[in-house]
């Protein structure tokens, strides 16, 4: 487990397991089960966009592709979509969490929200923040980030 913290606020301090994978924009996690994807948001993500209210997937059955859209999520501060770590077909859907969104914030590793069987794992993997150096760069890039648009308030 990787802790990130960006300031005193204990609100302002995320784990984020080093064994997982991270779609660097968007906060989904990707955890490798053999030959299935299990995909959720992040600590990070979830703290970003608030209380998520309203979540919507792709069907069972349907192909989706590294870095686009498997769904969407609403919250009180954010409305967008939720891009795939990885590229292959949605072959579980986590209903009790799209139906109840709000449980992410409560569980976000342990309520996912799909399981993917990936077509390209290995390609689609090689460019992902995974272990504690890589995402630790990659979290302190998106610290700053946040810092320079004047969203992160943590001191």
């Amino acid at each position: 487990m990787v802790l990130i913290s960006a300031g005193t606020k204990e609100d302002c301090r995320w784990d984020l397991p080093d064994e997982f994978y991270y779609h660097r924009k968007d906060h989904i996690w990707a955890k490798v089960e053999g030959n299935i994807v299990r995909m959720g948001v992040d600590a990070f993500g979830q703290w970003a966009a608030g209380t998520l209210a309203q979540m919507r997937t792709f069907p069972v059955g349907r192909a989706i592709r590294k870095g686009h859209a498997f769904g969407n999520l609403e919250s009180g501060k954010f409305i967008g979509p939720m891009r795939s770590p990885v590229s292959g077909k949605i072959v579980e859907i986590n209903s009790e969490v799209v139906a109840n969104p709000s449980m992410v914030n409560e569980d976000n590793y342990g309520n996912w929200i799909v399981l993917v069987e990936p077509s390209s794992l290995e390609e689609d993997l090689a460019d992902l923040p995974n272990g504690e150096a890589a995402i630790r760069e990659w979290m302190e890039a998106e610290l700053q980030e946040f810092k320079d648009k004047d969203l992160l308030n943590c001191d």
